[in-house]
C-alpha cells in the first residue's frame, strides 16, 4: 500500500484560505501594550534618577562632614611642640571651615565644624581655652554644593558629632576596689561616699563591697598616690588622693585631698605585709599603717596606725585593676599586665616552695624594695627587640635563679634555683625578654629556653589555680598574644580610642 501523500507546507506561512488577518492585531497589540507599558514607567525612572542624584548629594555631604571631623581630629593631635607634648596654646579654633577636595573649583562639598572645649565638670572653656580641657565636643556640618547652607537639618546638609578625650596622663589604668584580708559579715571596701567627687576633708570609710561602684574605684600611681578614679574637677584637677596631714600621728583621719603629685604626706608604700605604710620624707618608710578604727565594722573611718603583722585589720588585697603603683623594670619588678598590681614574687620569702607566684606589688618611695620581687632582668636596648639571659635575685648573698619547668601540663610551675650571676647557663634557666617588637602579640612576653612563656594562672578560670591567699601560681605556657603573658608592658599598651559617642544629627 502506498501511503497517502500530504500536502507540504514551509515554516511559517500560513495555512491556505487563512490569510494574516488573526496575526497582524495581535502584533498591533503587543506594540500598544509596549508603549503603554512605556510611559507609565516615564515617571518612575525620573523618580529613581532624583531618588539617586539625592542619594549621591547625602553621601558627598556625609564625606564632606567627615572631612571635617578628620580635620579637626588632625589639628588637636598636632597641638604639641617637637617632643610630643601637648601644648594648650596651639590647640585649634572653636571653627574650622574647608573643601572635601583640594581645588575648591572644581565645585567641591565643604564643611564648617564647631568646637567646644570643656573641663573635667563639664563646663564650656574659653576659646582658645586657658588650660588644659578634659574634652571637645566636635560637630561638624557637610553640604554637598559649594554655596549651600550649613545649618544643622538643612537640605543637602549631613552632621556628624563625636567627643574627643585629651589624655593628661601616660597611665590607662581602670581602677579597682581595696579590700581588707580579713573575713567580715560583709567584704568592706575603701569608699569615698556618695557625694561624687568627694569634697575636700572628706574621710575614708570601709563600706560593703559593691562591684563597679565609682565611689569604691581606686588608682595606685606612679607617686605612690591611692587616687579615687575619675575624681577630677576644675578644683582638684589631678583628682583626690588620700591624706594622712603632716606629720603623721597615731588616730589622725584619712581624708581625701586635691592630688598633690609626689607628696609625702599622700605617699603610701604596700609593704611586705600587705599594708599601706606612710612615709614622712619621700625617701624612707616611717612606723604608720592604714588601719581600722572599728575593725571589721561597715562604715569604719580608716585611720593611722602601727605597722605590725598582728594588726590584720590593716592588711589590704588591691584588686588587680588598680594598678601597679612605682612597681615597673626600673625598680627590679616584673608586673604583669592582666594582673596590673601584681608582681613575680619568690612565695613567703622561702627559695624551695615549689612554685613561685605573683602577689601584689611591693613598693617603696626609694623604689628598694624586698628582694624577693626583685629581679636582675636581661635588659632590651634598642634596637634589639629582645635579649636572653637569666632573671635573678639575691637572698644572703646567694643567687637564685628563675627555672622553667619545660612543661605547659597542669601542676607544673615556675621555681627558683641556685646559680652563679655569669658563666654558662641551662636551657631551663634561660630567658628570652622582648621588648616593643612592633607587633601587639610578641611584644613584652617572656619566653623561656624551650619557647614557651611565662604566665600566671588565670584569676578568672573556674576554678582558679591559686596560692593559699588567692593570687596566682607561675607557669609556663604555649605562646599567644594572652595580656597574661605580657609582662613590664607600659600602661598605656592598649590605647583607648580617644574619639567617641560619634552619631549623625
Amino acid at each position: 500500500m502506498i501511503p497517502t501523500s500530504k500536502p507540504c507546507r514551509r515554516a511559517g506561512v500560513p495555512r491556505p484560505g487563512t490569510g494574516d488577518r488573526g496575526s497582524l492585531p495581535m502584533a498591533l497589540l503587543l506594540t500598544l501594550v509596549g508603549i503603554s507599558l512605556s510611559a507609565l514607567l516615564v515617571p518612575v525612572v525620573i523618580g529613581q534618577i532624583t531618588v539617586t542624584r539625592t542619594g549621591s548629594e547625602r553621601v558627598h555631604a556625609l564625606h564632606a562632614a567627615q572631612a571635617g571631623i578628620d580635620a579637626a581630629l588632625g589639628q588637636i593631635r598636632a597641638a604639641a611642640d617637637g617632643a610630643g607634648n601637648g601644648v594648650v596654646e596651639k590647640l585649634p579654633s572653636c571653627e574650622l571651615s574647608g573643601n572635601l577636595l583640594p581645588d575648591s573649583s572644581l565645585d567641591s562639598p565643604r564643611y564648617r565644624v564647631e568646637i567646644t572645649y570643656r573641663n573635667a565638670d563639664g563646663t564650656v572653656l574659653a576659646c582658645p581655652p586657658p588650660d588644659v580641657p578634659a574634652t571637645a565636643s566636635i560637630v561638624a556640618t557637610g553640604t554637598e554644593t559649594p554655596e549651600g547652607a550649613f545649618g544643622t537639618g538643612t537640605k543637602g546638609t549631613r552632621t556628624l558629632e563625636a567627643t574627643y578625650s585629651f589624655q593628661t596622663t601616660n597611665a590607662n589604668i581602670a581602677g579597682g576596689a581595696i579590700p581588707v584580708a580579713q573575713p567580715t559579715i560583709a567584704p568592706l571596701c575603701m569608699d569615698a561616699g556618695p557625694v561624687d567627687p568627694p569634697a575636700p576633708g572628706t574621710p575614708l570609710r570601709m563600706q560593703p563591697c559593691k562591684p563597679g561602684v565609682s565611689e569604691q574605684q581606686f588608682a595606685y600611681t606612679e607617686d605612690l598616690s591611692l587616687k579615687l578614679v575619675g575624681s577630677e574637677s576644675s578644683s582638684a584637677p589631678m583628682g583626690m588622693c588620700l591624706d594622712a596631714g603632716s606629720p603623721h600621728r597615731t588616730g589622725a583621719s584619712v581624708l581625701f585631698q586635691p592630688c598633690l603629685d609626689r607628696t609625702p604626706r599622700q605617699q603610701w608604700s604596700l609593704n611586705n605585709n600587705s599594708n599601706f605604710q606612710g612615709t614622712s620624707n619621700g625617701v624612707a618608710l616611717n612606723s604608720f599603717c592604714l588601719s581600722l578604727r572599728n575593725p571589721g565594722l561597715p562604715g569604719s573611718y580608716v585611720v593611722l596606725g602601727g605597722c605590725t603583722t598582728t594588726a590584720t585589720q590593716t592588711v589590704f588585697r588591691p584588686q588587680p585593676g588598680v594598678g601597679a603603683g612605682m612597681a615597673s623594670a626600673a625598680t627590679g619588678q616584673l608586673v604583669n599586665f592582666k594582673q596590673f598590681s601584681r608582681c613575680l614574687d619568690v612565695t613567703d620569702h622561702v627559695v624551695s616552695r615549689p612554685y613561685m607566684i605573683v602577689w601584689f606589688c611591693k613598693q617603696a618611695p626609694d623604689g628598694n624594695v624586698s628582694w624577693n620581687q626583685k629581679w636582675s632582668i636581661p635588659a632590651v636596648v634598642a634596637p634589639a627587640r629582645k635579649t636572653t639571659g637569666r632573671i635573678r635575685t639575691v637572698y644572703n648573698n646567694q643567687g637564685y635563679c628563675l627555672r622553667s619547668p619545660n612543661s605547659t601540663a597542669a601542676n607544673q610551675y615556675v621555681t627558683v634555683t641556685a646559680c652563679a650571676a655569669t658563666g654558662t647557663l641551662a636551657t631551663n634557666l634561660q630567658w628570652t625578654v622582648y621588648g616593643d617588637t612592633g607587633d601587639y602579640t610578641t611584644s613584652y612576653r617572656i619566653m623561656d629556653g624551650y619557647g614557651n612563656c611565662l604566665v600566671p594562672t588565670d584569676l578568672e578560670a573556674l576554678s582558679p589555680d591559686t596560692h593559699s591567699d588567692g593570687t596566682s601560681k607561675t607557669k609556663v605556657a604555649v605562646c599567644d598574644d594572652s595580656e597574661l603573658q605580657k609582662w613590664n608592658a607600659p600602661a598605656n599598651l592598649k590605647q583607648p580610642l580617644p574619639l567617641t559617642d560619634i552619631n549623625e544629627r
